[in-house]
């Protein structure tokens, strides 16, 4: 760290610390480590979707074999699961990126949607009316909005 000390005057010394070069250094550390931190933050939340989307397919290839209350239950179970982390996961990416709200309003809308598909199929489950092909098309259609709340 340079330092430079002028002559002695009646008011004293002049005293001047340079430290640009050595904030500059600690400030590229801080970026590197919360860049580093966020990029494995994303993978391992990334991790976490991807496994909750393959349990989700397992789930909803079961319900539409055997459509029981017990495996509807199991089937929602996972599908708030994966739209909690991935708001969850979204709400970080916004106080950190600051997207806008118009971002946020698209994930809510989104949510509102799958759990309309949701009671939907609880519905026909419920009425009996449920045939398998139903159940495949909801499946498909909640685990197409889940991939677009996810991308």
């Amino acid at each position: 760290m340079p330092m430079k000390i002028d002559n002695m005057t009646t008011k004293g010394p002049s005293i001047s610390v340079s430290r640009s070069s050595e904030d500059e250094r600690v400030r590229d550390m801080d970026t590197d480590f919360s860049t580093e931190l966020r990029n494995q933050e994303e993978t391992v939340t990334t991790e976490q979707l991807d496994k909750l989307l393959r349990q989700i397919d397992e789930q909803g290839a079961r319900l539409s074999k055997t459509p029981t209350y017990d495996e509807l239950k199991s089937y929602r179970t996972l599908i708030k699961n994966f739209v909690g982390e991935a708001v969850n996961h979204m709400y970080e990416l916004h106080t950190q990126a600051g997207w806008d709200r118009m971002g946020r309003q698209k994930v809510y809308t989104t949510v509102r949607k799958i759990d309309k598909r949701l009671e939907e199929m609880a519905e026909k489950i419920r009425l009996g009316q449920a045939s398998q092909l139903d159940i495949v098309a909801s499946h498909d259609a909640i685990r197409g909005m889940l991939v677009d709340l996810y991308m």
